[in-house]
């Protein structure tokens, strides 16, 4: 095992792309995916790869058919239904 010391990020943003039997919802389904690239590309694109981390996540927990789920910590957000034309208005709220 090997500890690394780096400074941790400032926001860590979890972007549930789990994908289910197609009868039920899931996140895949709605836009887990795009919208994790969307964010990932705003990241990197602002520079921010060392102080913003996002992470693909399976199921957290609050699927529906409307939009992924996706959570922010520290802050310990949580938000679901979110659709890929909500990225900027969400990334605008939470960075």
């Amino acid at each position: 095992m090997k500890q690394i010391h780096s400074p941790l990020p400032e926001k860590h943003i979890f972007v549930c792309v789990n994908e289910r039997d197609p009868a039920r919802d899931y996140c895949a389904k709605v836009g887990g995916v795009e919208i994790f690239q969307k964010i990932k590309i705003f990241v990197m694109s602002h520079g921010l790869t060392s102080r913003v981390w996002v992470t693909k996540t399976k199921c957290l927990g609050f699927c529906n058919p409307v939009g992924t789920t996706i959570a922010v910590y520290p802050e310990q957000k949580i938000f679901t239904e979110v659709k890929p034309d909500e990225v900027d208005k969400l990334l605008n709220d939470i960075l």
